[in-house]
């Protein structure tokens, strides 16, 4: 009976051995599966990247000309409206010019009978020279007539310059445009009085446009003239205008610690229009055949660093880090980076050509974590 017992207590702790056992195996099984995590990776590739700064602006024609009436008489007709293109040279309105046409003649009717006049005292003065020459005639005589065809010469010519003026006049009852482009704005109507103080059209210059961007002055020594500029308006999401920085201010507002600077934009399709509201990236820098990898496969941490004084003297700072796959292993590696744009990264120490880096599922890792890559990519 009491071997019975022993057995049967020996029969329990075999029993709990392989129970532990069994427990045991079956912990380390989940262990080993649960270490391999899945990740994405994207290769490290050489390529360009530029350097930016963001601006915002409002697009301007590059040229905006307002245009008056030199003669201040009432409008009679108006042949353009704002958002018509015009030519240079082209009648956009015209002024009343009755009494200047009637001026015109008036003039041509005097310089007409001034010649005419001119013509009868030439010829006089011919036959007065041919006998002065011949000695029968005194000199008082030869000098009277020649102050006189002197005198009539004169007269011409004022009669010619006013004859002119007329015309120029009757001409600037003509509003023409200076300038190809489009009409921006028109004050006055037809009826309206037009007179010198009052410009009747805007025209604005759209084969090229421009925007000013206000430069801060930390980034003064960064933006140069020549530098590209890349420019979005909502407009046209899907497209990119190229423009170049054409002038700087060399001084800075004392106000707002900023200085102006000009972009000009080829406009030949007229797309981009006066007012428009635009995003601008002026390209700063640019590095040709860089290591670049996504910027979202980048883990930062943050440390403080004592540099000595008070003990308040420390600063911030942000180490990088990405994690490498080699064999199945994913390796945490320290670097450095360079120019950042938008989702890539410039990389200057660290990595090198064709690395795999984990791009998605990094924050699940610890140095040396084994992994199965589930997806690869390109950096670029």
């Amino acid at each position: 009976m009491k071997l019975s017992k022993n057995i049967l207590n020996l029969f329990l702790v075999c029993g709990i051995i392989y129970y532990i056992n069994s427990c045991s195996k079956t912990q380390t099984d989940e262990q080993m599966t649960e270490n391999i995590v899945p990740v994405n990776v994207v290769t490290a590739e050489r390529g360009t990247i530029e350097e930016k700064i963001n601006f915002l602006g409002n697009i301007k024609g590059f040229r905006e000309i307002k245009i008056y009436s030199l003669i201040p008489n009432k409008i009679l007709k108006i042949n353009v409206d704002v958002g018509d293109w015009v030519n240079k040279g082209a009648v956009l309105a015209v002024v009343e010019s009755d009494k200047i046409e009637q001026a015109v003649k008036q003039a041509n009717a005097g310089l007409e009978a001034a010649r005419a006049q001119l013509r009868n005292i030439e010829t006089e003065w011919n036959r007065i020279k041919k006998l002065y020459d011949d000695n029968a005639v005194s000199k008082s005589q030869y000098d009277a007539i020649t102050t006189q065809r002197d005198a009539a010469r004169a007269n011409i010519k004022q009669l010619e310059a006013a004859v002119s003026t007329a015309k120029k006049q009757l001409e600037d009852t003509q509003i023409k445009a200076p300038i190809a482009g489009i009409v921006s704005s028109r004050l006055l109507d037809v009826g309206d009085q037009a007179a010198p103080q009052i410009p009747v059209f805007t025209v604005v210059e759209m084969d090229d446009v421009k925007i000013t961007i206000d430069v801060i002055e930390s980034q003064f020594n960064k933006v140069k003239i020549g530098q590209r500029a890349y420019i979005n308006v909502d407009t046209y999401p899907d497209t990119v205008f190229v423009g170049e920085i054409s002038k700087i201010s060399p001084t800075l507002n004392l106000m707002t610690k900023t200085s102006p600077a000009e972009i000009i934009i080829s406009n030949p399709e007229h797309k981009l229009r006066p007012g428009m509201f635009a995003r601008v990236d002026v390209i700063t820098d640019v590095h040709k055949n860089a290591l670049i990898i996504p910027r979202y496969s980048i883990i930062e941490r943050t440390s403080l660093e004592y540099i000595g004084g008070d003990i308040s003297s420390t600063k911030t700072i942000i180490n990088k880090y990405v994690f490498v796959v080699e064999s199945g292993i994913a390796r945490e590696v320290k670097i450095e980076t360079g120019i950042e744009n938008g989702r890539i990264v410039e990389v200057l120490q660290g990595l090198n050509d064709g690395d795999l880096i984990v791009s998605m599922g990094q924050h699940n890792l610890s140095d040396s974590t084994k992994v199965e890559i589930i997806e690869k990519g390109k950096a670029i």
